[in-house]
C-alpha cells in the first residue's frame, strides 16, 4: 500500500512540475505577444532579438522576428522554447499594419 502512494507522489510531483514550466513558458509567450501588439508600428523593428528567462535549472528561450511584408503591413514571428526534455517551442504568428490616414468612418 505504501509503494503504491509512493509511485502516485512521484507522478504527482512530476506533473506539477511539467505544469509549472509549461505556466512560465506561456508567461514568457503572453508577454512577448502584448509587447508586439502595443508597441508603435515604426518601432516594431526594435523588439526583433532573442532573450532567456529561468526558473531554477529550466530556461525559457524567446525569439521575436519581425519581417517586412510591404510599406505598411508587417510579419511578426514568435517563438518560445524550452530546455526541458521534450518540451516543444510554441509560435505565433501575426500581421501588423500601419494606421491608415486619414481613419476612413470617423
Amino acid at each position: 500500500m505504501i509503494l503504491g502512494l509512493a509511485g502516485l507522489s512521484f507522478q504527482v510531483a512530476k506533473r506539477s512540475t511539467r505544469a509549472t514550466d509549461q505556466a512560465l513558458l506561456m508567461s514568457v509567450l503572453l508577454s512577448k505577444v502584448d509587447r508586439a501588439s502595443t508597441i508603435a508600428y515604426d518601432s516594431l523593428s526594435t523588439i526583433a532579438s532573442c532573450d532567456t528567462a529561468t526558473s531554477g535549472v529550466v530556461l525559457i528561450i524567446g525569439c521575436t522576428t519581425v519581417d517586412s511584408l510591404s510599406p505598411r503591413l508587417s510579419s511578426v514571428r514568435i517563438v518560445v522554447g524550452t530546455t526541458v526534455p521534450d518540451g516543444r517551442p510554441d509560435t505565433i504568428v501575426m500581421q501588423r499594419g500601419k494606421e491608415r490616414r486619414p481613419v476612413p468612418l470617423k
